[in-house]
């Protein structure tokens, strides 16, 4: 049943305007095509990642006549050229599925940047070209995951550094960012596609686009996990003189054994509120076997985290870890205003220079972990890079000579670290590796560059 509210999906409209006219513009007796996909910023880490979920999302499913037709209409009435021969050429000797391979770095794989990540290629003599016409799409469905993977990356091993000096163990480190981008991103797409790559180094999200698209994509029956936790709307709702009933309502429903329970506390006073935590209630939260955490979202977090830490050790009083760190017990802190690195380590260093364990305090950050990124970060380009002709591949190559930086890599570039991951074969196209973002993860994780 067709839903005519919905735009449908048009795998061969996924692309700039101007490649519609490209196809007879490419040298005569060219066969095959070979680009390749990197990020050029030199002396990064990258840890790709998309290219599965990519395929699944866009390959797997063949082209139609319908989508043809409409290419046809949108292009005459856009004023750009066409050429539908092209792709009725792809529907009747490929059934409609695209007639190219697509090479990749394992996903998760700590790669050099500078290195090609991905490589695709057609050696059909009619459509070779489809390789450039797919840059726009395929290009945008690596380097945004591949950028929000690598970011974490350095979240992770900066938040791990810390977490050797001053904790004796890392049972909270894949908690310590939560993803809290929802409703931070541009599109629900964006939430799936950066949600699932942040689940790569972390395991805590609210993002639940983002869960799921892990869950399906990555082969895993839960990428990510939550805890209870208020929001405004809540506390809020019972007025500036009515907040002991709020912190009463919360605690009599959640505070649990082994529960983790998140309340908000600035919608007035958060000292105040923090106060009242550990006098009116001290004796339900020691109880109930809960850990009740401090969320503390207004104001200058540097000055106020460190009063909530000392309200919390005089209430609650704390152990001194192997390590010569306070742990303070019962109750926790989470700052979610603010966050990207470099804030969320001078917290870090902080809470630390105070005497505290790095998990007194846990983070969670919105746009600034999936929104605020964008392709030139880390330089990433699709660059075609080799011709067919006369049965010997020749080299393509950019080489500005007002940007030098910007000269691109010449050959095919299929790397020995390379799996080929899509292939049109046995009269369809065929996704060739189905990770699971288990196996993503200890990649990631355990290899080092040294292994590469």
């Amino acid at each position: 049943m067709t839903n005519n509210h919905v735009l449908p999906n048009n795998l061969i409209l996924k692309t700039d305007s101007y490649k519609f006219g490209h196809a007879p513009l490419y040298p005569t007796g060219v066969t095959g095509m070979h680009a390749y996909i990197e990020a050029r910023k030199p002396g990064e880490t990258m840890i790709p990642f998309g290219a599965q979920m990519w395929i699944k999302k866009h390959l797997l499913d063949p082209i139609t006549q319908e989508n043809i037709d409409e290419y046809t209409d949108y292009t005459i009435r856009h004023g750009v050229p066409n050429n539908p021969k092209f792709f009725n050429y792809i529907l009747k000797h490929y059934n409609g599925y695209m007639p190219f391979t697509i090479w990749g770095v394992p996903e998760g794989t700590p790669t050099p940047s500078q290195t090609p990540l991905i490589a695709i290629e057609c050696v059909d003599p009619v459509v070779n070209s489809i390789v450039a016409y797919f840059e726009t799409n395929l290009q945008r469905g690596i380097w945004y995951p591949t950028t929000i993977a690598t970011n974490d990356r350095k979240n992770y091993l900066s938040l791990k550094d810390a977490y050797k000096k001053g904790a004796d163990t890392f049972d909270l480190l894949p908690f310590a960012l939560h993803d809290f981008a929802g409703r931070g991103v541009t599109s629900g797409e964006t939430a799936e596609i950066g949600g699932a790559a942040h689940l790569v180094h972390f395991m805590g999200s609210d993002t639940t686009e983002g869960v799921r698209a892990a869950n399906f994509y990555y082969n895993i029956e839960m990428a990510g996990f939550s805890v209870v936790a208020t929001e405004h709307s809540i506390q809020c709702s019972y007025g500036p003189d009515h907040q002991e009933e709020y912190l009463r309502n919360v605690l009599n429903n959640y505070a649990k054994p082994n529960a983790i329970v998140s309340i908000v506390l600035d919608g007035y006073d958060v000292i105040r509120e923090s106060k009242l935590l550990g006098s009116v209630f001290k004796e339900q939260i020691i109880n109930s076997g809960a850990k009740i955490v401090y969320r503390p979202d207004s104001g200058d977090f540097m000055k106020l985290i460190p009063q909530i830490l000392e309200i919390q050790e005089a209430d609650f009083g704390f152990k001194m870890n192997s390590k010569g760190y306070k742990v303070i017990n019962h109750v926790g802190l989470i700052q979610g205003d603010g966050i990207c690195h470099e804030t969320m380590m001078d917290i870090v260093n902080l809470v630390m220079s105070l005497g505290y364990s790095p998990e007194s305090v846990v983070f969670g950050s919105g746009g600034k972990l999936l929104q605020s990124v964008g392709r030139d970060d880390y330089g990433f380009a699709q660059k075609t890079s080799a011709i067919l002709k006369d049965d010997i591949w020749q080299d393509v190559f950019k080489a500005p000579i007002t940007d030098p930086s910007k000269r691109s890599k010449a050959g095919r570039m299929i790397t020995p670290v390379m799996v080929k991951m899509y292939e049109f074969i046995g009269g369809k196209g065929r996704l060739l590796v189905n990770d699971s973002l288990d196996h993503i993860r200890k990649r990631a994780l355990s290899v080092s560059l040294d292994d590469i």
